[in-house]
C-alpha cells in the first residue's frame, strides 16, 4: 500500500543521454516543508550516490514502494532561481543539449558536491571472533573507510559481505556530504543595548577588564562590527554575550578583494550621449522587453551611457547585468563601475578562484549586489528583478560558447530580457551583421554616438603596402613609416600599441632543402615556433604538444630549417633589437596565464611603466589608454587568410577597434596598417572609418552565398580515433537528415572532413545544415543527433551539435 507524502523530481548531476530526464524521490516528512525548486540534494542512484537539483516539488501525492528517499538536502536556500530553471529548459530546446549541460553552464563549478558512505563498526554489537579476524573487518575497524576506498582495496566481492554484516547489525553506513568549495563566513558582533549603556559599562571595566571595555566602546560607536580574532579574544566576546551586551552572528563574506577606487565626479554628457540616454530611458519606460543597438565610434563614451542607464534602473528597484567579451576588459570596467556604485557590483568570470565565484554568486542570490559585471557566463547570474542587460562589444565571437552547450550569450541575454520584460543594449563601434539585421527588420532600435567625447577626431589611418617596402630593400618587420612614427611618439612622451593577432615567435618551421614542414604528431596542423631563454620550441596550439626545435630536418637531414611568418614574440624581439631603450610589454595567452597577470599588465601600461604594448586581439577592444598616440597593425593579412565566412567582418572589426585605441585624449592619434593586400575592401573601409560601405559590401556577399544572418547554421561534428568510424557517423547523420521531410530552403552539405581533420589523435568529420528557423528543423535534427551520438558513445567516440554555429570547422 502506497503512502501519501512529498515527492521531488530531480535532475542527476551526471552526463549522458540516459540520465537526461528527471527522477522521482520521496522526501522525509520533517523536510517536506523545506524543499524548493532549485535546491541541491544528494540521492542514491543505482549503486552510486549522486548530487542533483530539484526541478519540481509535488506535495500530498501517492509514493510508490520503489521510490527512494532523498539522502540529504544540501542547501537551506535554492542556488538556482525558478527563472534560471526555466532558462535551463530553454537552453535544452534552443541548443539541443542535455539538462546536465544546461545546469552546468548556469551553475558555477564552485557548487559541485561530493559524497561518500563511511562504514563504521557498531560499538555495542557483539561481533564473532571469526569475523573480527578477517582483513576486511580489520580495515573497517581500524580505518573507518569510505565505501569507495574499501571496495577499491578488497574488490566488489566485499560488497555482499558488508551488506550481510550491516543486516546483522555489526556495522552501519553513514553518508558524508561535502561541498568541494565551502562558503566563506565571518562573525559579526551586534550590540543589544543602547550606546550610552555600553559606554557607561566600558568606563566601569576600563581598569579591571580593559579588553571588554575596548569592545564595548567599539560597539557604542557602531551598532555592529566584524569580529577580528586578533583584536578580541573568544573569552572576551563570550563574557559579554553571557551578560547580554551583544550577540554573535555568522554571515557569508566574499573572498574577492576590492581595490580602493577614487570616486570621480560624473562627467558632463555630450549632446549625442544625452540623446542616446534619452532613447534608452524611453525604452525602459515601456516596461516590456526591448532591444537597443548602441553604435558608438571608439572613444564616444558608451561606458558612461551604460552607467547612467544603470543608475536609472537601480532607481526603479531593478538590477543589471553588464557583459564584456574578454576578461582583459574586466579590470578597467570594474574599476569605473566600482568608483560609481561601490560594492553594489559583483564580478563573475573564469579568472576568479572557485571560492571567489561561489561568494559572488551568493551575494547576487541574496540581493547584496544589484549590478553584475563579467564575461560570457555572467549572463546566467541569479539576479532578481532584472531591468537591464548590456552586452558591450557585442560583435565579439567570444560570446559564443565552443563547448556544450554551445550557447550564444547574446541570445541568452535576449531570452532573459524577455522573461523579465527587461531592456537589452548591444553596444559596439562595429556592430555585427546580426545586430544590424535585427535593426533592419524592426526587432531592435539603432542609437548612435557619432563623435568622441573630447571632440577629438578619429585617428588618421595610413595603409602601408609591404610589397613596396620589400622592393625598396626593407626586410624589417617595421615599415619605414611605422619606424618613424614610433620614434616620434616616444619623443613626444606618448605610448605605442603594436597589434598582431598571432601569438608565438613564428607561425611555422620549414626545411628550405626538401620543403618538409614540422607538424604536430597528434594533430593535422603545423607546429608554432616559440622562443625563450632556452631556445626555439615547437608548440601545438591545439593539443599542447611541445618539442625542442631540431637542428637538422627530420626528413632529409639537412641543416636548413627556417621559421616562417611572424608572431607577437618576434615583434617583441625585433622591437628590442631596433630600439633597446624602449620598455615593452606583451599581452597574449602566453603572458596572461597566471592569476592576476593580465590585470598587472594593464595597470603597468596605464601607469606608463612601459612605452609599447604588443598584443593579440586582447588589446583590440574596450581598453582605454589615454596616452596612446600610435597604433601599428603589423600584418592585417593574417586575419583575411582564415578559412571562415566571417574573415572579412572580423578583419574590419579588429582593425577599426584597434585603431580606436589611438588618440583618445588630447593628442591626435595615428594608426598605421601594414599589409600585402592594401586594396581589400575590409582594409580600405577600416582605414576610412567607413562602416556603411563595409556593411553594404559584406551584406551583399552573405546574402548571395546564404550565410548568417540570412540563415542559421548547425554544425554536426563526429570525432573518433578511428577515421572510418568518425566518417561513418557523419555520413549516418547526413542520411538521417536527408530521409526526413526538411522544410523548403533547408540545405544539407555533404559529410566531409573538418577544417582540421585530426586533433589530439581524433579524426573529425562534420555535416553542415543551413536553415531559416531552428524551431522548423529541431524535431528532425535533435532525434537524429541523439541517435548517432548514442551509437558513437558505444564505440568510444563523441559527437556534438553546434546550433546557431558561428563558424564551420
Amino acid at each position: 500500500m502506497s503512502q501519501v507524502g512529498t515527492v521531488v523530481s530531480v535532475f542527476i548531476d551526471s552526463p549522458g543521454l540516459f540520465l537526461d530526464k528527471p527522477f522521482d524521490y520521496s522526501v522525509q516528512s520533517e523536510l517536506a516543508q523545506s524543499v524548493e525548486v532549485g535546491q541541491r540534494v544528494f540521492v542514491s542512484f543505482g549503486h552510486q550516490f549522486k548530487s542533483g537539483v530539484i526541478w519540481q516539488v509535488h506535495h500530498k501525492v501517492a509514493i510508490g514502494e520503489k521510490v527512494k528517499p532523498i539522502l540529504d538536502l544540501v542547501d537551506d536556500q535554492p542556488v538556482l532561481t525558478p527563472e534560471q530553471c526555466s532558462l535551463a529548459s530553454w537552453l535544452c530546446e534552443r541548443y539541443a543539449c542535455t539538462m546536465y549541460d544546461a545546469i552546468t553552464a548556469i551553475l558555477p563549478g564552485a557548487f559541485r558536491v561530493k559524497g561518500d558512505i563511511v562504514i563504521q563498526p557498531v560499538q555495542t554489537a557483539l561481533v564473532p571472533d571469526d569475523i573480527t579476524a578477517t582483513p576486511l573487518w580489520g580495515s573497517i575497524a581500524r580505518d573507518k573507510p569510505t565505501e569507495r576506498a574499501l571496495f577499491a582495496q578488497f574488490g566488489k566481492s566485499a560488497r555482499a559481505q558488508v551488506a550481510a554484516w550491516e543486516k546483522a547489525g555489526y556495522l552501519r553506513r553513514r553518508l558524508i556530504v561535502k561541498e568541494e568549495v565551502q562558503a566563506f563566513e565571518v562573525s559579526w558582533l551586534v550590540r543589544q543595548r543602547p550606546a550610552q549603556e555600553l559606554q557607561a559599562a566600558a568606563e566601569v571595566r576600563r581598569k579591571r577588564a580593559s579588553k571588554q571595555a575596548r569592545l564595548l566602546e567599539a560597539l557604542a560607536r557602531a551598532e555592529e562590527i566584524e569580529w577580528k580574532r586578533s583584536e578580541f579574544s573568544r573569552d572576551t566576546v563570550e563574557a559579554l554575550v553571557r551578560e547580554g551586551w551583544l550577540i554573535e552572528q555568522v554571515r557569508p563574506k566574499s573572498r574577492l578583494k576590492w581595490a580602493k577606487q577614487k570616486v570621480a565626479a560624473p562627467p558632463e554628457l555630450t549632446e549625442s550621449q544625452a540623446r542616446a540616454l534619452a532613447h534608452i530611458r524611453e525604452q525602459l519606460d515601456a516596461g516590456t522587453a526591448r532591444t537597443v543597438i548602441l553604435h558608438g565610434v571608439t572613444g564616444s563614451g558608451k561606458t558612461e551611457v551604460y552607467i547612467r542607464s544603470i543608475e536609472d534602473v537601480l532607481a526603479r528597484g531593478l538590477s543589471a547585468i553588464v557583459l564584456v567579451p574578454e576578461i582583459a576588459l574586466t579590470p578597467q570596467m570594474v574599476g569605473r563601475f566600482y568608483a560609481r556604485f561601490g560594492e553594489r557590483i559583483a564580478v563573475l568570470h573564469s579568472a576568479l578562484t572557485l571560492g571567489e565565484r561561489r561568494d559572488e554568486w551568493g551575494r547576487i542570490l541574496r540581493g547584496e549586489a544589484s549590478i553584475v559585471i563579467g564575461a560570457r557566463s555572467a549572463v546566467f547570474a541569479p539576479v532578481q528583478n532584472l531591468g537591464l542587460l548590456i552586452v558591450d562589444e557585442e560583435h565579439e565571437p567570444s560570446y559564443k560558447q565552443e563547448e556544450a552547450p554551445h550557447y550564444d550569450a547574446r541570445d541568452v541575454a535576449l531570452e532573459r530580457a524577455s522573461s523579465f520584460g527587461a531592456l537589452t543594449v548591444f553596444g559596439s563601434a562595429t556592430p555585427s551583421l546580426q545586430a544590424l539585421y535585427l535593426a533592419e527588420h524592426g526587432q531592435a532600435r539603432m542609437v548612435t554616438l557619432p563623435i568622441r567625447v573630447n571632440q577629438r577626431p578619429l585617428p588618421a589611418v595610413e595603409i602601408i603596402d609591404m610589397r613596396d617596402e620589400l622592393r625598396a630593400g626593407n626586410k624589417s618587420l617595421f615599415s619605414d613609416r611605422l619606424a618613424d612614427e614610433i620614434e616620434k611618439t616616444i619623443a613626444l612622451g606618448q605610448q605605442v600599441i603594436l597589434f598582431l593577432n598571432r601569438r608565438g615567435f613564428a607561425s611555422s618551421m620549414l626545411c628550405r632543402a626538401c620543403g618538409e614542414g614540422m607538424h604536430c604528431p597528434h594533430c593535422d596542423i603545423s607546429l608554432t615556433v616559440h622562443r625563450d631563454a632556452h631556445g626555439m620550441r615547437l608548440v601545438c596550439h591545439y593539443c599542447g604538444y611541445e618539442e625542442q626545435s631540431p637542428v637538422e630536418c627530420p626528413a632529409c637531414g639537412e641543416r636548413a630549417l627556417r621559421s616562417f611568418g611572424i608572431g607577437t614574440e618576434q615583434i617583441e624581439q625585433s622591437l628590442k633589437e631596433t630600439w633597446p631603450q624602449l620598455r615593452a610589454l606583451r599581452m597574449d595567452v602566453d603572458t596572461t596565464r597566471k592569476k592576476g597577470s593580465l590585470k598587472h599588465i594593464v595597470e603597468q601600461f596605464e601607469q606608463r611603466q612601459a612605452d609599447v604594448l604588443i598584443g593579440t586581439q586582447m588589446i583590440a577592444k574596450g581598453l582605454d589608454f589615454p596616452h596612446v598616440r600610435l597604433v601599428g597593425v603589423m600584418a592585417a593579412d593574417t586575419m583575411l587568410e582564415v578559412p571562415d565566412y566571417r574573415a572579412n567582418e572580423r578583419t574590419f572589426q579588429l582593425l577599426t577597434q584597434v585603431a580606436g585605441r589611438a588618440g583618445r585624449a588630447e593628442t591626435d592619434g595615428v594608426t598605421i596598417i601594414q599589409t600585402y593586400r592594401p586594396d581589400h575592401f575590409a582594409v580600405l573601409a577600416a582605414a576610412r572609418h567607413d562602416f556603411p560601405s563595409f556593411y553594404r559590401e559584406e551584406r551583399m556577399q552573405r546574402e548571395v552565398f546564404s550565410y548568417p544572418p540570412f540563415c542559421e547554421m548547425a554544425v554536426f561534428l563526429a570525432t573518433h580515433s578511428d577515421e572510418v568510424l568518425s566518417r561513418g557517423a557523419a555520413a549516418r547523420f547526413e542520411r538521417e537528415l536527408r530521409r526526413a521531410s526538411l522544410p523548403d530552403g533547408t540545405v544539407v552539405l555533404p559529410a566531409s572532413p573538418s577544417g582540421i581533420r585530426r586533433i589530439e589523435d581524433k579524426y573529425r568529420y562534420q555535416v553542415v545544415l543551413k536553415y531559416q528557423r531552428w524551431e522548423d528543423v529541431r524535431d528532425i535534427v535533435d532525434p537524429a543527433f541523439r541517435l548517432v551520438k548514442q551509437r558513437m558513445n558505444e564505440y568510444g567516440g563523441a559527437c556534438r551539435l553546434d546550433v546557431n554555429a558561428q563558424r564551420i570547422g
